[in-house]
């Protein structure tokens, strides 16, 4: 008996077989103990860089004391150990761009050449006061080739680095946390009751509990107060604690070098931190470059 075509072919097509499975998503960077701690809080990822670089500051310059030709491998190691927290931490950093604006030319310039003006006014002002504010020598003290391979690495950790870690503490952390005197004095208020004595005493009294009451207030204020937005109070405690973090001698340039920045970041907040950095770099290059041409090693 001759055979009929099946009238449904796919009754006996052959069995696909179990189903393919997805291709498995490529592996996820493995989390290590501080990324849980820095995404807590907007002022972790933005704290402990410039944390970081400070605190090495007299490791290296007490290796510098003993060794100097372990300069140029000590700042390499700072610099890198910076970069890798803003690089790992980037996604926590959203204002930290590196986009370019006109006015940070003109901005970077002159803020160097007023600094380099009022650092020499200080200093012949207050010879005795800043006598011994004069570094040595690179040169002299590392030898030719020491010597200039250290300062490439300056100019480079200047120009770079520093403007990107003390951008982002100063100009977004601490002048969007301080924009109210209010809420900044509530903040305070909220630290100091959880310190041992001082805090029991402020529990009871109006204001402490008052601030006790209310949420972690320096976050929010951080939050909710748009990158590049001045306050009186703002400007002012931002630049304070830019100031105090230099050496005297150059106060007056920190304070004029601050207010400057303040307002080249209002002026350009649609682009980010990045024509501030880039206004920094360019202060910074042109100091180093002035500090080579003339061998003036304070301004270094």
């Amino acid at each position: 008996m001759p055979d009929h075509p099946n009238p449904n072919p796919k009754q006996h097509a052959p069995d696909p077989g179990p189903p393919t499975e997805p291709p498995a998503p490529p592996p996820r960077r493995a989390p290590i103990a501080l990324d849980t701690w820095m995404a807590q809080h907007p002022w972790h990822p933005r704290v402990v860089p410039f944390i970081a670089y400070v605190a090495l500051l007299p490791v290296i310059g007490s290796l510098r004391d003993l060794a100097p030709w372990t300069y140029p491998i000590a700042y390499t190691l700072q610099c890198a150990i910076v970069l890798w927290l803003l690089w790992r931490y980037r996604r926590l950093l959203p204002e930290l761009t590196v986009h370019f604006h006109w006015l940070a030319l003109p901005f970077g310039a002159a803020v160097a050449f007023l600094w380099i003006v009022m650092g020499k006014w200080m200093a012949q002002t207050y010879p005795d006061t800043f006598a011994a504010d004069d570094p040595t020598d690179f040169f002299n003290e590392m030898g030719l080739t020491v010597g200039w391979l250290a300062m490439s690495l300056r100019l480079l950790g200047m120009s770079i680095v520093v403007p990107l870690f003390e951008e982002l503490f100063i100009r977004s952390l601490l002048l969007r946390s301080f924009h109210s005197i209010k809420r900044t004095t509530t903040g305070v208020l909220q630290l100091l009751t959880d310190m041992p004595m001082i805090g029991e005493w402020l529990y009871q009294t109006k204001a402490g509990n008052a601030a006790a009451d209310q949420g972690p207030v320096f976050g929010e204020s951080f939050t909710r107060t748009p990158l590049g937005a001045l306050s009186i109070f703002g400007v002012f405690m931002s630049t304070l604690v830019f100031t105090i973090h230099h050496t005297p001698r150059d106060w007056p340039g920190c304070v004029m070098c601050a207010i400057a920045y303040c307002f080249l970041l209002a002026a350009t907040r649609s682009r980010g931190l990045g024509p501030v950095c880039w206004a920094h770099g360019i202060t910074n290059a042109l100091l180093w470059a002035y500090t080579i041409i003339t061998r003036d090693w304070q301004f270094l």
